[in-house]
C-alpha cells in the first residue's frame, strides 16, 4: 500500500506542474504590456491567471493595441501558439456610459413606438458606441459638423450592398474634400456586432484604404445597435447563407443633429449627396 501510494504521489506532482503551467484558453481578461512586430502582444492576464504571456493577434487588433490599454478576449490556440480573437476594450468607463445612453435610447424607441422611424427634419438619436480604435464614441461630439451615416458590416460579400457602399461613403470623402468641405464626417454602423470587434472594423477599413481622420466605424451592444436601426430605418435579419438580410440607407445630417437628407439602397453617387450638403450650407448661410 505504501508502495502504490508512494508511486501515485510521484505521478500527480508533474500533472500538477503542467496544469499551472499550461496555458489557459476561453475568456480572458489582460493588460497590454508590449507591442511587438509580426501582430504579437505581450500581455499579463488578470486573475486568476495572473500570468504575462505572448500573443499573436488580428491586424487590427494590433494596430490598436497600446502600452497599458485593458482589453478582454477569447484565447485560443492556433497554429501551435496562443491567439487572441474577439477583441474589446475592457474600459468600466466607457462600457457605463454606452449602457447608460443606451438605455435612454432604448426608452425613446419604446415611446416613439409606431414613430420610431426619425424622417427628414426630425433629430438623430443620441447614442455612444465603440469605434475601429476601441475608444468611446459619442454622437454628440459631432455637433457642429455634418454627419453622413450608414449601415454595414464587415462579412458581407454581396457587391452591390455593403462593398458598394463602403466605397461609395470613401469616394464621397475623396470629392467633399476636393470640393473644400472639411467638416463632414462619416459613421458606419455595423449590423454584425457580435463578429465585427473593433480590431475587426480597423482592418475592414485599413484595407480599404480608407482615411479614418474623419470616418468612424462603430460597433459595440447588439441590443443599442438595434435601437439605432428601429430609429434609423434598417431592417435586418440573419441569413443561412449570407450571414444577414438587410435594407440599407444612406442619410445627412446637419450640425445641430436635423436629418435632412436621405437615399434607401446603395444605388446613389457621391456627387448627389455633395450636392444636397452645398445646397444645406448655402441655404443655412444666409438664413
Amino acid at each position: 500500500m505504501e508502495t502504490r501510494s508512494l508511486a501515485l504521489f510521484f505521478f500527480l506532482i508533474p500533472c500538477f506542474l503542467f496544469s499551472e503551467n499550461a496555458l489557459p484558453t476561453g475568456l480572458v481578461a489582460a493588460e497590454v504590456v508590449e507591442v511587438k512586430e509580426n501582430r504579437r502582444l505581450v500581455l499579463v492576464l488578470a486573475e486568476p491567471h495572473s500570468r504575462e504571456i505572448e500573443v499573436r493577434t488580428g491586424p487590427g487588433d494590433h494596430a490598436n493595441a497600446t502600452v497599458g490599454r485593458r482589453l478582454r478576449g477569447e484565447l485560443i490556440q492556433l497554429g501551435g501558439e496562443p491567439f487572441l480573437q474577439n477583441v474589446w476594450p475592457d474600459d468600466p468607463r466607457a462600457l457605463g456610459t454606452i449602457r447608460n445612453i443606451g438605455r435612454q435610447l432604448h426608452r425613446e424607441t419604446l415611446e416613439r413606438g409606431r414613430r420610431a422611424f426619425r424622417d427628414i427634419r426630425e433629430t438623430w438619436p443620441r447614442f455612444a458606441l465603440f469605434d475601429q480604435h476601441g475608444d468611446l464614441f459619442l454622437s454628440e461630439s459631432l455637433r457642429g459638423q455634418y454627419v453622413m451615416i450608414n449601415f454595414i458590416f464587415s462579412r458581407c460579400l454581396d457587391p452591390v450592398m455593403c462593398p458598394a457602399a463602403t466605397e461609395r461613403m470613401r469616394l464621397t470623402q475623396e470629392l467633399a474634400r476636393e470640393r473644400g468641405i472639411d467638416n463632414l464626417h462619416f459613421v458606419s454602423i455595423t449590423l454584425d456586432p457580435d463578429y465585427d470587434t473593433p480590431g475587426i472594423l480597423r482592418a475592414y477599413a485599413d484595407g480599404r484604404e480608407i482615411d479614418l481622420a474623419n470616418f468612424s466605424f462603430l460597433t459595440g451592444p447588439a441590443d443599442i445597435i438595434e435601437d439605432l436601426k428601429t430609429q434609423m430605418g434598417i431592417i435586418s435579419r440573419p441569413d443561412p447563407t449570407e450571414i444577414f438580410q438587410h435594407t440599407m440607407s444612406t442619410t445627412l445630417v446637419d450640425p445641430v443633429g436635423r436629418i435632412f437628407f436621405r437615399i434607401p439602397g446603395s444605388s446613389w453617387t457621391p456627387e448627389a449627396f455633395i450636392r444636397q450638403l452645398e445646397r444645406h450650407r448655402d441655404a443655412s448661410a444666409v438664413q
